[in-house]
């Protein structure tokens, strides 16, 4: 059954009436409108014969800077009898503007000649609406990469180093053009100082392997040849199926920040320096006082007894006599002492001693030392001692040990009690000498085993140059252990030595 020809009119009047479109004719040479379908109401607010009854209708409503263009594009393609496809601002019947898609095409008389133009015009404000803000946001990210103090880049997520885009910062950071970082062979490796290269390259095998974020601090040689401390950091952008798409990064110069770190840690140096200086200048002038008192002292008295010996016109008693010569011995062996003890310090400063090891009873030289020893004969000594082997210096030990017991004698007062052990600990023996006077105040505890330190309660006539603790822990380094002091069970100072039964390789 075939359709009678009104119908099909009747059906093509109510498909074009139905578009969400304008459907048009106009005729070519003119440009004036001679159908418009009821789309123009809908779309536009106007009905379709303002559009026919006016000529100029449709350019007067075209936004004015969309409407030369437009024209013009309209009456080429009516006269070329060509196709023709356009976007344009079109005035709403309340006074907005649409964005309208126009395609048209010519329609030729029987000579061949345009004779009609027949097109469809689409509202597309959405898509031109979207369009322009993407236009924007693009525009505004633009101004964000590129102007400001930052280089920005794009590299290849496959490993080989390659950049896809860098924001023209670059060339003011380093000297190089962008196109130059873009090359097909990657430029940046070759920039990365020497010291600095093997760590950089290795952070970036790394990220590219396992995908993690990537930051690094490095120096860059600028084409003029200077250095640029730079902070990189990129992370990895993934497409929508989560596979790797490219690394996106920053470069901020840190050169400032890094020579006012190094300056920083220049003044820290010189700082620590003159400390150093100061700290010396300190030591000398005490080791002067040490030595223009402390050695003075007996050097007087062995001269002053000697002198006394000497006069012919003293006729002294042979008893006084052997008191003097006592004297003079004594205090030519506390002379002894402290020289040899300057001389020990000396050399032990410049590496020059080493320990003469023999396996040793600790135990039994301690007990035989304090036995014979003078230091202490004035004081009430207890004695808890275990015998322990272990490969020493005897001379040594007994250096460590006669140093403890003079440090006790000097720095307490008469009628303090001393405890002497010695017991095995830690592979090893512990040597400690104690005693129940003021003991040793918390914050010089890591000090007092420095040269020339005596403490604020020695006496000012102590006999010493302040280097025995001094020695006692050089002694024990000697030997691979080590010395310190704590506070003793019941109050009191308890120094301590530890020396291991075999010396550690040096």
């Amino acid at each position: 059954m075939t359709s009678s020809p009104g119908s099909e009119l009747r059906r093509l009047r109510a498909l074009i009436a139905d578009l969400d479109a304008v459907v048009w004719e106009a005729e070519a040479a003119s440009g004036r409108f001679t159908f418009v379908s009821q789309g123009a109401l809908d779309l536009l607010g106007y009905p379709p014969k303002l559009w026919t009854a006016d000529p100029s209708f449709w350019p007067d409503h075209i936004h004015p800077d969309d409407r030369e263009t437009s024209v013009k594009e309209f009456l080429a393609s009516a006269t070329e009898g060509r196709a023709h496809d356009f976007e344009y601002r079109f005035q709403h019947r309340d006074g907005h503007y649409v964005w309208l898609r126009d395609i048209g095409h010519a329609i030729p008389d029987d000579r061949g000649q345009p004779h009609l133009v027949r097109g469809l015009m689409v509202d597309i404000t959405k898509q031109e609406l979207t369009e322009e803000q993407l236009r924007e946001a693009e525009a505004m990210y633009r101004t964000l990469v590129e102007q400001t103090p930052v280089v920005t880049y794009l590299e290849a997520a496959d490993g080989s180093n390659a950049m896809l885009y860098v924001s023209p910062q670059v060339e003011a950071m380093l000297g190089y053009a962008r196109d130059e970082f873009t090359a097909e062979r990657p430029l940046w490796p070759d920039l990365i100082h020497p010291e600095d290269r093997q760590r950089v390259m290795d952070a970036s095998r790394h990220a590219d392997e396992m995908f993690d974020p990537y930051h690094v601090e490095c120096r860059m040689t600028a084409r003029d040849g200077h250095i640029v401390w730079i902070n990189d950091q990129a992370v990895l952008v993934r497409d929508e199926q989560g596979q790797p798409k490219f690394w996106q990064g920053a470069w901020v110069d840190i050169t400032e920040r890094k020579r006012a770190a190094e300056l920083e840690h220049a003044l820290d140096v010189e700082r620590a320096d003159a400390a150093q200086l100061r700290a010396i200048d300190d030591m000398k002038n005490t080791f002067l006082q040490a030595v223009s008192h402390d050695l003075r002292t007996p050097l007087a008295a062995i001269l002053g007894f000697a002198v006394t010996l000497e006069r012919e016109d003293v006729q002294l008693h042979p008893d006084d006599a052997k008191d003097l010569a006592s004297r003079i011995a004594a205090n030519a062996r506390k002379l002894d002492r402290m020289v040899g003890d300057l001389l020990d310090l000396d050399r032990l400063g410049r590496g020059i001693i080493e320990p003469n090891l023999v396996e040793t009873d600790i135990g039994a030289l301690v007990l035989r030392l304090v036995a014979e020893s003078d230091i202490v004969s004035a004081r009430e000594v207890s004695m808890e001692v275990e015998p322990v082997l272990a490969e020493v210096d005897p001379a040594k030990v007994e250096r460590i040990v006669e140093n403890l017991l003079s440090n006790t004698t000097r720095h307490t007062p008469p009628g303090t009690r001393v405890w002497v052990r010695v017991r095995p600990q830690d592979d090893g023996a512990l040597i400690a000498v104690e005693d129940d006077g003021s003991g040793v105040a918390a914050e010089l505890r890591s000090t007092i085993f420095e040269p020339f330190r005596q403490g604020p309660e020695a006496p000012d006539r102590s006999a010493g140059v302040g280097i025995g603790l001094t020695l006692v822990a050089r002694f024990a380094e000697l030997h691979g252990g080590r010395a310190w002091v704590e506070e003793r069970d019941g109050g009191g100072a308890s120094f301590r030595v530890w020396l291991p039964r075999r010396r550690p390789p040096a």
